[in-house]
């Protein structure tokens, strides 16, 4: 009978990971689509993500707040652009700002969305902050704490800076024991522990899949 019991449990198990195997998106917070300008998808400059001033990050391949800001920008550029939207990068919009003296992380909207729109004929901007970048303590098969990772991103019309759509990202990786359901959705299915790298690539994509993609 005990034999019986365990055949069924182990069934129900395998039954509950095959049918969240297929699930993949990271949880996205604090989410708002407004209505999208006529064109306004046409051609998205991305601005350098910033982070905020009580940004840390710890671990052993510990990065600075900055090259965490910088990562984050590159992930969700690179999501972007496989989704198939035309991107004009951050390393463009840094040379114009700088041309006309001004700093890329002290612009405000408005500004940014005139830049983009008068040099690269941009339709819409791309603006994000990084507020969490920690890495996980331990190796990918044997962590004692998870990666954690928090960032948000902000799409503006150009060159009127009418904000249409922002998404917040905010995930710490939870181990299988924890929660197999949950454990799941992870890349790799919750097998391994993600890289902070890993962890924002994965929310950067899972964030620019919801930009509604105009008919």
């Amino acid at each position: 009978m005990l034999t019986l019991v365990r055949a069924c449990m182990a069934i129900a198990l395998a039954v509950a990971l095959l049918g969240c195997s297929a699930v993949r998106r990271a949880p996205v917070v604090q989410g708002q689509t407004l209505k999208v300008p006529p064109g306004a998808l046409t051609r998205i400059a991305v601005l350098p993500f910033t982070h905020r001033d009580t940004l840390r990050t710890s671990g052993a391949t510990e990065v600075s707040p900055e090259i965490a800001a910088e990562l984050v920008t590159r992930f969700v550029t690179d999501a972007m652009a496989k989704r198939g939207f035309q991107v004009i990068p951050a390393s463009d919009l840094v040379t114009a700002f700088n041309a006309q003296g001004l700093r890329a992380h002290d612009i405000n909207p408005r500004t940014a969305s005139e830049v983009a729109a008068s040099k690269f004929g941009a339709t819409a901007i791309l603006m994000g902050q990084v507020s969490r970048y920690r890495e996980r303590a331990g190796e990918s098969y044997g962590a004692t704490s998870g990666a954690s990772v928090a960032f948000n991103a902000i799409l503006y019309a150009a060159p009127v800076a009418q904000r249409f759509w922002n998404q917040g990202f905010d995930e710490t990786q939870r181990p299988l024991s924890e929660n197999i359901v949950n454990a799941r959705r992870y890349p790799g299915g919750g097998t391994r522990w993600l890289t902070a790298a890993e962890l924002a690539q994965w929310g950067a994509e899972s964030m620019i899949a919801t930009i509604p993609i105009e008919r």
